[in-house]
This record gives C-alpha cells, structure tokens and sequence, in this order.
C-alpha cells in the first residue's frame, strides 16, 4: 500500500515467486535506476556486521568496458540481481511499487558488481534493462543465507571453460583469439593512468613513441602460445583477464622502478621489442621460481604476488643496463627473434646463474 510521504521510482510488473519459506518477485527494470536507490554493506574486519565483499575497482573497470561493447562485442547480462527492499515498496496487483530513497531502499545481495559497473565512470552512458529478484525486509541472516548460498554452495564454474569457449563465441579460432586479447591488453596498459606503460605505446603509428602497438602485440601473443601462462591447456593460474592484466601491471611497474633512467629511454632497448619480449620470457621464469619457492602467486581471489615480490629479480638483472650503447660496443646488434632469443639468454644468466 503507497504510503502519502513515500515518492516512488516506478512500478514495475512483477512476478511473485515462493520457494519454501521465501517470498520474492522477479521483474526488470533500468540498471541505472536501480543503481540510483541501491545500496549495500561490505564485510570488513571492522564491520562485522556486513555481508558483501568490497567493490574491486578493476572489476568494474572490466565489466564497464563489457557493457560498452569494448571486450566483446554486444553485451548482455542475464544473470539477475538480487535485493532486499524496505516495507516502504509494496507490491500491489501485480505491480512492484519501489520508494525512490536514493542509495537507501534497495540493499544488494547479490550482483554488487554487475550494478555498480553501470556508474558513469565505468561505462559512460550505457544503460539496459537488467533481471532482479526483490526480497522485503530481509534480516541480516537471511540476508548473509542467501549471499552464502549462491557464493558459497554453488560450485562455480572453471575459468579454463569460460577462457576455452571466448573463440567460439567469438566466431573466432584460438589464433585470432591470441590477436584480440593481445590487442585489449595492449590497450589496457596504454590507456590506464597508473600504468607504467600510460602514453608511451604509439597505438595508431603516432610519432614519438618507444613501442609500437603491433609490436607489443607481437610480444605479449608468445604468452598464449602452447606451454606459457596464458594458454588454456597449460596454466590454471592466469586464465581470468583481470589476473593477466594485474600481473603484467605488477612486472613492469617493478621494472619501470628499477630502471627509471632506462624507461621509456631511446638511448636504452628495455622498453623496445627487444627488451619487451625478452623480460617477458624472463616473467614465465621468474613465476616457476617463485612457486617453486612456495610463494603464493594466485589464489581463488586472483593475484598474490605485487611488484616488490619482483624485485629481487630485478635487482639481480640490475647490473645490465640495456644500453643500445654498449651493446653496439659489443658487437651485440639484438634484431629480430633471433636479437631477443641472445638477449633473454644473456639476462636469463644474471638472474637465474648456472
């Protein structure tokens, strides 16, 4: 029943459902409306009364470019979100009435990220209709029952199967799916302010930049071939996009610390394709030794391991400036494959001495 004082957000046609004890309605509405009245309570070991886990700005980051169509292609979403509403909504001849309480009716149960993804700053103006099941005045138990069961009983499914059938659903094979994610982190790492790699990629042949797209492309595709981390059949540890672009992110801020005369330095090659694809074989060493050291390098919440779990490695390799210079002196000209394959073995035996 409207209460006089309550203005309403909308009245939205609602399907009652009952499942045991529970009583809830299922409905659709804008994403961004709900959005505008939702709430929630993150867990914390200073909030103990919260139940949700805190919002992780690169998930939104990543599902805001989804929505924008950015990863791949159209987006759709599904999977419904789940809330709890205050007694001030009623549901009344088949209409959900919700109380427009902006950022204080709706409490999110379930699908945190998915909703707060559709704020301006993680995809822009995009808005679509969204499937939500509504609760009414849910207790706390209830509440951190139904979180645990959906995020705890249910097994979710392996990322290797989700990364597995991208080509398929792409209508892409395996290959051109290598040039595509390729292409995105590559993006990724340009555009991001915190980046070390922020404005120093020339993405459309701008002038003036130390690495070409293609060829940072070019490194990064040896990563998805057969036996290297980011192929399917051969890790379980990097599957998920966030966890790749986190690691690369963590590698070379390490490196951009060490080397910060070096970095973005034409007189120097670290930052060329050379020295790209070569540390980049140098990362996949580097990862077997921390694990073989029993370092934690990805667990069920994603990357472990920061930049300062890097630095002893780099602090060995220190002692090799990569000077275009020098090299030259040397007589070491580092072209082509043939250029990286004699500069990894070069730092491989500074860091990892027989």
């Amino acid at each position: 029943m409207a209460k006089d004082n309550i203005e309403y957000l909308e009245a939205v046609t609602a399907l009652p459902i009952k499942q045991g004890e529970f009583e809830f309605y299922v409905f659709t509405i804008s994403a961004k409306k709900l959005l505008s009245v939702s709430y929630t309570s993150e867990r914390t070991k200073s909030n103990r009364t919260g139940i949700q886990r805190g919002l992780r700005r690169d998930r939104l980051i990543t599902i805001g470019r989804y929505l924008q169509g950015k990863i791949s292609g159209e987006p759709i979403l599904p999977n419904t979100i789940i809330i709890s509403l205050s007694n001030d909504s009623y549901f009344e001849n088949g209409k959900l009435h919700i109380a427009n309480k902006p950022a204080a009716e709706a409490f999110v149960i379930d699908g945190q990220h998915r909703l707060w993804s559709f704020k301006e700053e993680f995809s822009g103006d995009f808005d679509t209709q969204i499937v939500v099941s509504a609760f009414f005045e849910l207790e706390d138990d209830k509440k951190a029952l139904i979180f645990k069961t959906i995020n705890g009983e249910q097994r979710k499914i392996n990322p290797s199967l989700v990364y597995d059938l991208i080509p398929m659903l792409r209508d892409k094979n395996w290959v051109e799916f290598e040039t595509w994610r390729s292409q995105e982190i590559v993006e990724i790492l340009n555009t991001d302010e915190k980046s070390p790699w922020a404005g120093r990629i020339s993405m459309v042949g701008e002038s003036g930049k130390i690495i070409s797209q293609s060829s940072f492309m070019t490194a990064l595709k040896k990563l998805f071939k057969k036996g290297h981390i980011f192929n399917i059949s051969d890790s379980q540890d990097f599957l998920e996009t966030i966890t790749q672009e986190k690691l690369l992110f963590e590698y070379f801020d390490a490196f951009s610390n060490e080397y910060s005369v070096e970095w973005d330095n034409k007189d120097f090659f670290l930052c060329k394709y050379i020295g790209v694809s070569a540390i980049l074989n140098l990362l996949e060493l580097i990862i077997a030794d921390l694990k073989s050291n029993n370092v934690t390098v990805v667990d069920n919440d994603g990357l472990k391991i920061q930049s300062k779990d890097f630095k002893p490695y780099t602090d060995k390799l220190s002692v090799y400036r990569f000077s275009a210079k020098t090299a030259k002196a040397e007589g070491n000209s580092y072209v082509g494959e043939g250029g990286v394959n004699e500069l990894f073995r070069k730092i491989n035996q500074i860091v990892f001495p027989k």
